[in-house]
């Protein structure tokens, strides 16, 4: 599969959990469907960290990310809409197509699912500076 296509489909496959989980609010199908598509140990270590409360939604008038405080104390952004996490996984595994996603993108799109997160409120120029300081160190 292209690089391309599997962001399409991780995104696909938590769009039609989180519509299941809305119509049902069954958390045991939603847990037996993780752990079918993204196995079971991604999905442990991603229920553990919203279990830690690690998942925090950044929010300002115009627009929200996540941040994830990872098992080690790093943080981690995601932003809402894109398929991609600032952790050294993401980048050397899935944007290499060896994994579907990382633990903490899967943890901040759950936890939207379940509404298991803290939110904090920030400026317009606060969630820019955060991205820029997240996205603006990455490389190549």
């Amino acid at each position: 599969m292209t690089s391309r296509l599997l962001p399409a489909i991780v995104q696909e496959v938590l769009d039609n959990l989180r519509k299941d989980y809305e119509q049902r609010s069954c958390i045991e199908e939603l847990l037996l469907s993780l752990n079918s598509v993204f196995g079971s140990t991604l999905t442990e270590h991603a229920l553990e960290l919203i279990d830690d409360g690690s998942v925090f939604l950044i929010l300002s008038h115009q627009r929200s990310i996540f941040q994830i405080v990872g098992s080690r104390g790093d943080i981690y952004t995601i932003m809402e809409t894109a398929n991609f996490c600032t952790c050294n996984f993401f980048k050397h595994q899935v944007l290499k197509d060896k994994a579907l996603c990382c633990k903490h993108f899967l943890a901040a799109k759950v936890a939207l699912i379940l509404g298991s997160f803290k939110t904090k409120n920030e400026t317009p120029e606060g969630i820019t500076s955060i991205m820029i300081s997240a996205y603006g160190n990455q490389e190549s």
